[in-house]
């Protein structure tokens, strides 16, 4: 039987909702901060989430609506959009909170020996700002792997079993909380069974292969609900919920 040693979050929409309420304004200001009148609503943001990273989003972006532009011409827009993006997010992050269950969850696993890490393709910038304002969560975590620490970004696997060999765990015993199917490819490329709890930007993608899918982790006062796979009991996620799914 496999036995639960860590528990591998996503950090993006998965401990805290960043995209909607951080990341969306930054590049706004960004886009205003370099006299360009482009403007991100939630939609259009949510439809760029598919692309992992910052500045591949912002490339990815610049090629549908300024095709006129040489390459070497938007890869150095996106730079610079990226850098001042960078530098609002850094004043916005410290001001984000936790999502429901993760302060608690997190809590347990430490007082019970269950390793806590962090696998993203967020840039390592973008964790510590919010961080700033949750030094006492960052402190929890032993490993954090960003997106500058790796070759290959979400969907492919490689945070997530660079954080495996940081923790020196194998896949079987450890349990991926993702909050999109980008995030739930990449864990499960990595051998990993994955808890899905969807930020307001991912509730309609597809999980299939996920071993839940949750609303949130769930808190005494704001129970979690399950969409596909096992409900909590008692509507949060615990560690004996976690080690059910890895078992």
């Amino acid at each position: 039987m496999n036995v639960l040693r860590a528990l591998v979050f996503d950090f993006d929409g998965t401990i805290a909702e960043t995209e909607r309420h951080g990341h969306r304004v930054a590049y706004n200001l960004a886009f205003e901060d370099l006299g360009l009148d482009d403007r991100w609503d939630e939609a259009t943001y949510g439809a760029l989430l598919g692309v992992a990273g910052g500045r591949e989003r912002l490339e990815a972006y610049f090629e549908r609506t300024r095709p006129a532009d040489g390459e070497r011409e938007r890869a150095d827009l996106a730079r610079r959009m990226h850098l001042a993006k960078r530098r609002r997010f850094d004043a916005l992050g410290a001001t984000l909170v936790p999502r429901p269950g993760v302060e608690r969850l997190v809590r347990e696993a430490r007082a019970n020996g269950v390793r806590v890490a962090i696998a993203t393709t967020a840039s390592p910038d973008g964790v510590n700002a919010f961080f700033a304002g949750n030094e006492a969560l960052r402190d929890a975590f032993e490993v954090i792997v960003a997106g500058d620490d790796v070759p290959r970004k979400k969907p492919a696997p490689d945070a997530f079993l660079l954080a495996l060999e940081r923790l020196a765990c194998a896949a079987h015993d450890a349990l991926a909380i993702e909050d999109s199917a980008i995030g739930l490819q990449a864990a499960r490329a990595a051998g990993i069974a994955t808890l899905v709890t969807p930020s307001g930007y991912t509730l309609s993608e597809d999980f299939t292969g996920a071993s839940a899918v949750l609303d949130s982790l769930g808190d005494p006062e704001e129970p979690a609900r399950a969409a596909s796979g096992p409900a909590p009991p008692r509507g949060v996620v615990d560690l004996a919920y976690a080690r059910s799914l890895v078992a």
